[in-house]
């Protein structure tokens, strides 16, 4: 499909979708503790409509799909079930690790087989897992896994006692699952690299829950106000104090040539007078998803810059430093590795009319690209793929044209 959008200037007002991040873990706790809780302001994205599917499913075989948080959060959920259910997914998902989770709910005592290739889905789960105890993890795989684990330890007879090992990768998003957990009453610590939960005793006082606006898809608007001359957009209910981590984005904003106001019905976004950093570095270890889209915005604006914390992008939706290297050359940039370290070279960016740009169906690469076509056409297929997480991106994207 051809992509092209022409806007003189803009200023506009949008609902950012809900947090898919947030509302996954709290229709999980939902489910699992009886909390009753009703949920204003969900997310209609097609991960937290796929969960609350499945969480509603009477089938014995459940289909993820390629939704990495439903997959893992539910391989922990059904292990204290008194279910046995096969987790499945697409054949993506068959290629992402499930090992380290999995073997600490075995080594808890949980009854786990592998359907198919050992360390990955499908996965059979013979629910029953009741005492808990302590448990050791590395966590340099997925702060899913750690997450999953901490939303069920309050299930468990004993509590929970998770020692994180090694390098912690996406920090920010289990320290969400623990102020979420926290906040609906659970005792829950998180120190250093250890979570402590107590088994759960009902004392939520709360009745509702109201689900934040998606602070990760900012990022893709600071792309079409930067690549733009005079845009301005209100993010209405956003605000700066937030349990996400990408709300780092508003400490982000000036390194990227971007400002934001605080109004009294949101946060609004416009350009600064501070040019965009040259030979900048950057440290994506906690903020693994703005990776692709802040990668994009400094190769069209032909910067240099160093990057750390990719690794975790190679086991997404896609391969995610694959598809930015084999996308981005079309465009004349290169994104090299060398020891852990990436490093872009875009001064000879070049955008040539129509390029087809491949999203490979993972929608923060689709909207990463997509925002290519403020400079000039470009074609794109798999458009529905933004529907994982922003549902309403193309609509939300022609605004700037009205």
């Amino acid at each position: 499909m051809n992509l092209f959008f022409n806007p003189k200037n803009f200023n506009i007002e949008i609902e950012l979708p809900a947090s898919k991040s947030i509302h996954n873990r709290v229709m999980i706790l939902n489910a699992l503790y009886g909390l009753n809780l009703e949920i204003t302001n969900p997310s209609n994205s097609a991960d937290s409509v796929l969960m609350q599917k499945l969480l509603n499913s009477k089938s014995n075989v459940l289909d993820c799909e390629n939704a990495g948080t439903v997959f893992r959060f539910l391989t922990a959920y059904y292990s204290v079930k008194n279910e046995t259910v096969t987790l499945t997914g697409s054949q993506r998902m068959q290629s992402r690790p499930i090992k380290e989770l999995v073997n600490s709910l075995l080594y808890l005592g949980a009854e786990i087989e592998y359907m198919d290739k050992k360390s990955f889905p499908p996965i059979k789960i013979f629910g029953g897992l009741t005492k808990g105890g302590l448990v050791k993890i590395n966590g340099s795989t997925s702060s899913q896994f750690i997450s999953a684990l901490a939303m069920i330890g309050p299930k468990l007879e004993n509590g929970l006692e998770i020692i994180i090992e090694g390098q912690i990768s996406s920090k920010p998003y289990i320290e969400m699952t623990v102020n979420l957990m926290r906040n609906l009453g659970f005792d829950i610590q998180f120190i250093n690299n250890k979570i402590i939960t107590k088994p759960w005793i009902n004392k939520t006082q709360l009745t509702s829950i109201e689900i934040e606006p998606d602070w990760s898809a900012v990022t893709f608007w600071f792309q079409i106000i930067a690549l733009g001359d005079d845009g301005k957009t209100l993010f209405k209910r956003l605000k700066t104090q937030s349990v996400q981590g990408d709300s780092i984005l508003y400490l982000w904003a000036a390194k990227l040539g971007l400002k934001f106001t605080e109004v009294s019905d949101g946060l609004l976004l416009e350009k600064s007078s501070t040019p965009i950093s040259n030979n900048s570095t950057w440290d994506f270890t906690n903020y693994p998803d703005l990776a692709p889209s802040i990668i994009v915005l400094l190769s069209a604006t032909k910067k240099k810059a160093k990057f750390i914390g990719l690794e975790s992008l190679k086991i997404k939706e896609s391969d995610r430093t694959l598809a930015l290297q084999t996308e981005l050359k079309k465009c004349n940039v290169y994104l090299t590795e060398d020891n852990g370290e990436w490093f872009l070279d875009a001064s000879k960016f070049e955008l040539q009319e129509n390029t087809l740009f491949e999203n490979y169906y993972d929608h923060r690469i689709a909207m990463a690209f997509a925002t290519l076509a403020f400079i000039k056409p470009i074609q794109m297929e798999n458009l529905e793929a933004v529907n994982k997480s922003y549902p309403d991106f193309w609509e939300h994207l022609k605004l700037t044209e009205s």
